[in-house]
């Protein structure tokens, strides 16, 4: 599998072997990523190659570094010390993320109370005019 930023400038791969798909509903993650959730895919640290371009690095608490395009400022992935060996991509940076699904919801105490409705809401195939 193969992923980049919103500009291309980074340029990545991810073994096939993924260890797993997440959502994570912590406040770090709502916060740091502007959402309501995040969701990843866990891979082994041998199997992610930055194949291109630069990323830059902030320490956004002891246990989350994020590491996302210097230009376009799109989050590629995440190393966390206490998950040592792993490393935590951004589902919406790989190319194919569309064919991933996640298998668990974690940090669920932080969880909005709205997001178990979202399959309930009206749907729109575009955007809406």
């Amino acid at each position: 599998m193969e992923g980049h930023c919103l500009c291309k400038q980074v340029h990545f791969s991810v073994s096939d072997d993924i260890v797993t798909v997440v959502n994570c509903h912590c406040n770090l993650c709502r916060k740091m990523n502007g959402s309501a959730f995040s969701t990843y895919v866990v891979v082994q640290e041998p199997q992610f190659h930055l194949l291109s371009g630069e990323v830059k690095s902030v320490q956004v608490s002891e246990n989350a570094s994020k590491q996302y395009c210097q230009h376009c400022g799109t989050p590629v992935y995440n190393k966390n010390p206490k998950l040592p060996g792993l490393t935590i991509v951004y589902l919406g940076a790989i190319d194919c993320g569309v064919n991933l699904t996640p298998v668990m919801n974690i940090y669920c105490e932080s969880q909005l109370n709205w997001v178990t409705e979202i399959a309930t809401l009206t749907h729109f195939e575009q955007g809406v005019s």
